[in-house]
């Protein structure tokens, strides 16, 4: 088991919110519309060659050491890039919401997507919301990120919550498939891209709630460690 600290923040107030977690996930292919999603599967064969998913959506099990709260993430390989998502934490039976990056090798894509997902750190805001303050309004709240390409701060993705699968949806699926989703951290899925897959040094994401007048943001640095040997 590991642990990790947040701040939980609700209606009462903000507190110390101590995790100890079993184990991490990250969803894939979780759009809630299936005609986009299957354009974006297909968009990842044709210009990543990635391999089409045999099941929507997918598992995916992280090891527990990929969950991170670092600013600074190294990864090998120029082609590495972020996604931002909503983020699940299962603790004694309760739901909180958080959001964070399923940073993903787009090269090791096109030979295993697990491989892929396994392989870099999954950096998540140390913020977490209680669910069951969002519920009646959770369709409106929205994700956005932006990266630092060649010096120069550009948008990258904008959506809703409603893009991606609800909370009931995508823990329905897990329990049936994995089960034992107590303790459990899972990355949801991302929101579309503004224009084409980037690959910047610093990635900043947001996920904003009006009615309730809150943000959880954050950002990290990509730091890319050379391949040869030394």
């Amino acid at each position: 088991m590991s642990c990790m600290n947040f701040t939980l923040v609700t209606r009462q107030g903000c507190s110390t919110f101590s995790l100890a977690y079993q184990r991490v996930f990250a969803i894939g292919y979780a759009g809630r519309n299936m005609e986009k999603t299957m354009e974006h599967i297909r968009e990842l064969e044709r210009d990543l060659g990635v391999p089409a998913p045999q099941k929507i959506p997918t598992i995916f099990q992280c090891g527990n050491y990929v969950l991170t709260q670092e600013h600074d993430l190294a990864v090998i390989g120029p082609k590495t890039c972020c996604e931002v998502e909503y983020v699940i934490v299962v603790k004694d039976g309760k739901i909180y919401i958080g959001a964070g990056s399923d940073h993903t090798d787009r090269e090791l894509e096109a030979a295993s997507v697990p491989k892929a997902k396994q392989i870099c750190a999954k950096p998540i805001a140390p913020t977490l919301w209680d669910y069951e303050e969002l519920k009646d309004h959770w369709d409106s709240i929205t994700l956005s990120s932006w990266q630092t390409v060649d010096g120069k701060e550009i948008p990258y993705q904008r959506g809703s919550l409603a893009d991606i699968l609800p909370v009931e949806t995508i823990l329905k699926e897990l329990d049936e498939r994995v089960g034992g989703i107590d303790d459990c951290v899972i990355f949801s899925g991302t929101v579309p891209v503004l224009d084409s897959f980037q690959y910047g040094s610093n990635f900043r994401y947001e996920m904003s709630d009006e009615v309730l007048g809150r943000k959880i943001t954050s950002e990290y640095n990509v730091i890319v460690i050379s391949e040869e040997e030394r």
